[in-house]
């Protein structure tokens, strides 16, 4: 049986973007049942767009509040059996809701699917569009997804189709968040249920330099990663302190040999992998500093290695490991705890090898001579 689909689009102030987004939504070949396009506030002409497909629309205008007091007054409003929140700067590849309520019409046990996004731009010149490949991608399988999600947001919501029962399940966006608020959704939806993720692309991800956030808490672009990294602290400390250990990692993971008889050691590092690649890194390293105390007899797996090694994978960077003198200083007595301590110390030094490079090339010298140094120490 097919499901209907209802697609909830907030908006702000992004007249000049959105009717994109509509033509886009509009002209997908499995029909939507609804598109809520909520209002939040706007002052400039958004407005007189959105009526120019008001018989294709609804138009719902509030107070402003910010996007997540918009996303629960769809979740309140919205009729469908699948819900589809869409950006009001993206645009929707033609097929991506026939791909994704399909996967959902054709597998009951999946709470949402989900599907591939690439990154564009719009060259000022030409006015054609750029294309490149996402910031972070990994095609996790379904039991991998939850897992693969702590470590990074690689799905983002207008690639997003989820049961409405779902959103039911786990409760209306935190409107205490300005930005991340659909990581924060996203990490509760699959924590609980499951879901299957296309490699395909699904839609295009405009990157812009328009303004973010609300009336009254307004930040540029520029600003993204600094308020991205406040509200990732928001949501993990909590999460974090929540998760068991099997949470952490697929459960497929707990029953390989490598990892049976350092069970404990292994979640200690994903814990402390997660906490370092969203800049939380005293967090990260006194983890890491329990992990120096256990089982330094037995050498490091591959996998424990690798778990080591992605946590200065961070999109944010990891300046903190190698600025702050007090981190440098606590990575550095790692080296005097154990044998572990010294190969935590050691991988991560290594890890930033290609980040170094990456310095060279853009000719940021200074910098690549500090994480040369740091480097150079974490494997004395």
């Amino acid at each position: 049986m097919s499901g209907e689909i209802s697609v909830i689009l907030p908006t702000f102030n992004r007249a000049n973007m959105i009717a994109e987004t509509l033509d886009s939504l509009i002209a997908q070949t499995r029909p939507v049942r609804e598109i809520l396009v909520i209002d939040d506030g706007s002052t400039d002409n958004t407005h007189d767009v959105i009526m120019r497909y008001a018989q294709k629309v609804t138009y719902i205008r509030k107070e402003n509040g910010g996007k997540a007091s918009a996303l629960n007054l769809g979740l309140e409003r919205c009729t469908g059996d699948y819900i589809w929140i869409c950006d009001d700067d993206d645009l929707l590849e033609p097929d991506a809701c026939e791909r994704l309520a399909g996967a959902l019409d054709a597998d009951s046990t999946l709470g949402f699917a989900a599907g591939k996004h690439e990154d564009f731009t719009i060259d000022s010149r030409t006015g054609t569009r750029l294309i490149k490949p996402p910031g972070l991608w990994r095609p996790s399988q379904p039991e991998e997804i939850f897992s693969d999600l702590l470590d990074g947001c690689h799905i983002f919501q207008p690639g997003l189709i989820v049961r409405r029962e779902v959103y039911k399940q786990v409760g209306n966006f935190n409107r205490a968040f300005i930005r991340s608020q659909d990581y924060e959704m996203l990490l509760r939806i699959a924590r609980a249920t499951r879901g299957r993720l296309f490699p395909e692309r699904v839609y295009l991800h405009r990157e812009h330099a328009g303004d973010r956030g609300t009336a009254k808490e307004r930040f540029s672009a520029k600003e993204n990663n600094a308020k991205w990294i406040q509200f990732h602290r928001m949501i993990f400390e909590p999460l974090m302190a929540d998760l068991n250990d099997r949470e952490l990692l697929p459960q497929d993971v707990w029953s390989r040999p490598d990892v049976v008889p350092v069970m404990e050691r292994v979640a200690l590092l994903k814990r402390g992998r997660v906490f370092a690649r969203h800049m939380m890194w005293e967090e990260a390293l006194e983890t890491f500093g329990k992990v120096a105390q256990l089982q330094p007899d037995i050498p490091f797996s591959p996998f424990e290695k690798d778990l080591v090694i992605g946590a200065t994978a961070s999109n944010f960077g990891c300046a903190p490991i190698y600025e702050a003198p007090a981190n440098r200083s606590e990575l550095m007595e790692l080296k005097h705890i154990s044998p572990t301590g010294r190969t935590i110390a050691a991988l991560i030094g290594r890890s930033i090898h290609w980040r170094i490079r990456r310095a060279l090339q853009k000719r940021k010298l200074r910098q690549a001579a500090r994480m040369t140094t740091f480097a150079l120490r974490s494997q004395i």
